[in-house]
């Protein structure tokens, strides 16, 4: 059974990079007898000859060649996992999770999570969007770390923050059967045409809506993008996310619709932790980096 070590790999690879034993001494702070011995007991355990001694310089051989390159990868994944043993024994969690409500504007949460995981490499960083009360219902059910959510009503044993506001905003497509009359439509005459809504994804409170008209059919899709996809195509009608449609609004391709029942409605976003449990490193530098970035 082979035995080699990451002592011998080193000794092999700064022999190569440096260009002989004496400056891979020099370079690991080793002396060059320990450099010479640490090669020769890797050949001998591989049973082949890395390098050509015979001339000035030591030169690799064809299967020293060969393995070179294995060895630095080998080498490589060693150091990952000494970095990451070296985070998790500084007490840094294995993973840090967000739900995240649909609603959310979410560029400026993903730019600080890319922020605290380049800082902490060794934690998983795990994002899922939730729909309604589905979001805060994973973070009550310690399925997750923080939530990022509308609050629909006071909610106990949670810390929470407020970060920003979404505007719903009413859409048509320009090619809705109503749009020629736009802007002068009423929800009267919304009511004989399809309401498409996106489902609350709690599983134990009782579903909610918001912004739904009763007397008008509707049909239930799971998230935003196939909502904004059927009113796109005219099949329908709903509420979008304001920074979602904010494009297709500016060229024309979606109509804003305003009045009685179908005026922008402002939602709160709040960012919540449990308050009874400790955080660990990188989620307590997650809670504070997210409350920097209010917007």
């Amino acid at each position: 059974m082979i035995c080699m070590t990451l002592d011998q790999l080193r000794a092999f690879c700064a022999v190569v990079e440096t260009g002989g034993f004496h400056a891979a001494a020099e370079s690991l702070f080793r002396s060059q007898s320990a450099i010479s011995i640490a090669v020769r007991n890797l050949e001998q355990e591989l049973g082949l000859s890395l390098f050509d001694r015979s001339g000035y310089r030591p030169a690799l051989t064809a299967q020293g060649q060969a393995l070179y390159g294995k060895a630095r990868s080998l080498l490589s994944r060693s150091e990952e996992f000494i970095n990451i043993a070296r985070h998790f024994a500084e007490g840094e969690e294995s993973e840090v999770s967000i739900a995240l409500s649909a609603i959310a504007p979410v560029e400026q949460v993903l730019e600080v999570i890319k922020q605290i995981s380049e800082s902490a490499p060794a934690t998983r960083m795990s994002l899922q969007v939730e729909n309604m009360g589905g979001t805060l219902e994973r973070l009550q059910d310690r399925e997750v770390d923080f939530a990022i959510a509308e609050r629909f009503m006071p909610m106990d044993h949670l810390d929470e923050v407020l970060l920003t506001s979404t505007e719903m905003v009413s859409v048509i497509s320009a090619d809705f059967p109503l749009a020629m009359r736009y802007p002068a439509i009423s929800v009267a005459d919304l009511e004989q045409y399809v309401q498409v809504v996106v489902r609350d994804t709690s599983r134990h409170q009782p579903r909610r809506s918001a912004g739904v008209l009763e007397r008008a059919p509707q049909w239930l899709v799971n998230d935003f993008d196939m909502k904004k996809r059927m009113i796109l195509a005219g099949s329908a009608w709903g509420r979008m996310p304001r920074h979602r449609v904010a494009e297709d609004l500016a060229d024309g391709r979606l109509l804003a619709l305003s009045g009685e029942q179908l005026d922008p409605l402002q939602i709160d976003m709040y960012l919540f932790r449990r308050a009874d449990e400790a955080m660990g490193k990188v989620g307590e530098r997650l809670w504070q980096k997210l409350q920097q970035c209010q917007y």
